[in-house]
């Protein structure tokens, strides 16, 4: 699915679908753009706003999708890649909001994080979080926060980064980046919960290989990406997988 030039930014946005049922399916988001509405977002265009609109239009590749109401089922934040579905209001929607509600999905994040100070093992991190609409960003609190999960596996080690996965039954908005932060797994490109800074040339060369003044960032965007969700919706097995960026 695509959408024109200036919506998303100064080129055309082009989607794969990743998948596709009877009234949803499912597209690999692209970092920094929003996929539904939120209070945190100020008006921000979002996705499902645009699909919405299209629609409306009568664009022939929208219509095709089947789905007479789209709206979000399930998705990450906007400076998040990865999986997000979208599903039919009236005949779907509810369908997959009681799989997510009734913890039979479950999302694995990829991230990259500075391996300096962090963990040697990963963990579970069960710390509550709430959400302060003031300032836009999650916070902890065991009074006033609701209940989160988040399991940390480390995985390779490169030059001073490391890969870590990241798994929970329930998502809640910022949740892996709050938790990571707290049990000092710092995320490439992080600038609310801490500033961690970027993966440049340099951090993937040997030492010495690159001239003084030639080192750059590789990325702008948060290193943070669902790759997976997996389980059950209406009793019926399902897998989504969103490569890499």
């Amino acid at each position: 699915i695509g959408f024109p030039s200036g919506l998303f930014g100064e080129e055309a946005l082009r989607l794969d679908i990743l998948q596709q049922g009877d009234g949803w399916f499912a597209i690999s988001k692209p970092g920094q753009i929003p996929f539904d509405d939120h209070p945190w977002q100020n008006g921000e265009t979002h996705l499902v706003g645009a699909l919405r609109s299209q629609l409306e239009m009568g664009k022939p590749e929208i219509v095709r999708l089947g789905l007479h109401e789209p709206a979000s089922a399930i998705g990450p934040e906007p400076e998040v890649s990865g999986v997000a579905v979208i599903a039919d209001r009236a005949r779907t929607l509810a369908a997959w909001r009681d799989a997510l509600g009734s913890f039979q999905l479950e999302f694995t994040y990829t991230l990259i994080a500075k391996n300096e100070d962090a963990p040697t093992e990963g963990g579970v991190c069960d710390l509550p979080i709430g959400m302060d609409d003031t300032r836009g960003r999650a916070f902890i609190s065991h009074h006033r926060g609701k209940q989160a999960e988040t399991d940390f596996v480390g995985g390779e080690i490169f030059n001073g980064w490391r890969q870590w996965t990241a798994k929970t039954r329930y998502p809640r908005r910022d949740q892996v980046r709050i938790h990571a932060h707290e049990c000092g797994i710092k995320i490439a490109g992080e600038l609310n919960y801490e500033r961690t800074g970027r993966i440049t040339l340099a951090d993937t060369v040997r030492r010495g290989r690159i001239n003084k003044g030639e080192d750059h960032p590789l990325h702008r965007c948060l290193l943070l990406h669902l790759q997976k969700v997996q389980g059950f919706v209406d009793g019926k097995s399902i897998e989504i997988e969103a490569p890499l960026p």
